[in-house]
């Protein structure tokens, strides 16, 4: 799984295909994005993970953006507002 730090904040991905940011002075997760699933075939998006995983998270120097993409090679391009 992808795991990111940017200052007071830590990124990670999950086997649940979700990332997953803390900032550390909380214990629970400040923002959780969960990744669609979608069919290769029709491109339509669904909510199922169908085993799918988030396996990079970085961010990018010195800002709030956020790059995380899943076992099925889709990016997110994120920013912490």
């Amino acid at each position: 799984m992808g795991l990111t730090a940017n200052g007071d904040y830590i990124s990670c991905g999950s086997e649940k295909n979700a990332l997953y940011t803390y900032y550390k002075a909380v214990s629970k997760p400040v923002v959780h994005f969960k990744f669609g699933s979608s069919n290769p075939l029709t491109g339509e998006e669904s909510d199922e993970d169908e085993g799918q995983f988030v396996s990079s998270v970085c961010w990018k120097k010195n800002s709030n953006v956020l790059l995380a993409a899943n076992s099925q090679g889709t990016i997110k391009i994120m920013e912490l507002v």
